[in-house]
């Protein structure tokens, strides 16, 4: 079957030309413009190993080790594991690697082979005519550097793209560095507050301490193991129903 303007189409083809599209939006504001410029060179700035989560984080200021005014609300315990972020940290790490790695080979041939990888100098050799000093300018050169005055651009600006998508990864990986050193300076600044005798405000469960601010009696009943309160209160005053050998200070 054909259409209004004679075009031949296949009974299979189901599409059919709309006249009220553009199909063709005009110059390319970019065309012929060296965009080089715009491909940032990228790599990891870090070494086989990452900073250790031992240092302090970047910026962080130095704590006073004083215990605070205020009263301090009761905090369930964080949890974290930082080996598994260790983990997922290099992990990524590696991968940033071999991407950074392929995209500077990849920068490096755009930038490198932009003048002539479509044709722009192709050459035709002369053959017959003697003493004839070499070969002469392909009738191609003309059509590649058409080609070329749009495709370049567009493969700087695509390199543009890819770098930055780059240069955030590497963002986000240190973000993840800075939180592991943050949650390791937490810990290592960490003081469980005191009451007016001056004694830690410490739950102790199984292995795991909880600094509060609530009186023994507020502590549910029924949890065994050896648990210990921060508190100068008498020992008729602790719940019943704990385990053996509650410690009241």
């Amino acid at each position: 079957m054909a259409d209004d303007d004679g075009i031949q189409h296949s009974s299979y083809d189901h599409w059919q030309p709309n006249p009220d599209i553009q199909t063709n939006p005009g110059p390319d504001p970019d065309r012929g413009k060296d965009l080089g410029y715009l491909a940032p060179n990228v790599h990891v700035g870090w070494g086989t190993t990452p900073p250790s989560f031992n240092n302090p984080p970047p910026g962080s200021p130095a704590g006073s080790g004083q215990a605070p005014t205020a009263d301090v609300p009761e905090t369930p315990p964080i949890r974290v594991n930082l080996a598994s972020m260790r983990g997922a940290e290099e992990t990524m790490l590696a991968a940033a690697r071999v991407a950074t790695d392929s995209y500077q080979a990849l920068r490096d041939r755009v930038l490198g082979m932009g003048d002539s990888v479509f044709g722009q100098e192709a050459e035709d050799p002369v053959y017959g005519i003697p003493y004839f000093p070499g070969p002469v300018d392909s009738d191609i050169q003309p059509f590649a550097k058409e080609f070329a005055a749009t495709m370049n651009p567009a493969m700087e600006k695509a390199l543009y793209s890819i770098g930055n998508v780059l240069e955030l990864v590497g963002e986000y990986i240190a973000m993840v560095n800075r939180a592991g050193q943050t949650y390791s300076e937490v810990d290592r600044n960490s003081r469980f507050p005191t009451d007016a005798l001056g004694q830690e405000v410490v739950r102790s469960i199984g292995n795991l301490r909880f600094g509060h601010g609530v009186p023994p009696e507020s502590v549910p009943k029924g949890i065994g193991g050896d648990i210990r309160f921060g508190h100068a209160v008498p020992p008729d005053s602790v719940p019943k129903g704990f385990g053996p050998g509650p410690v009241v200070g």
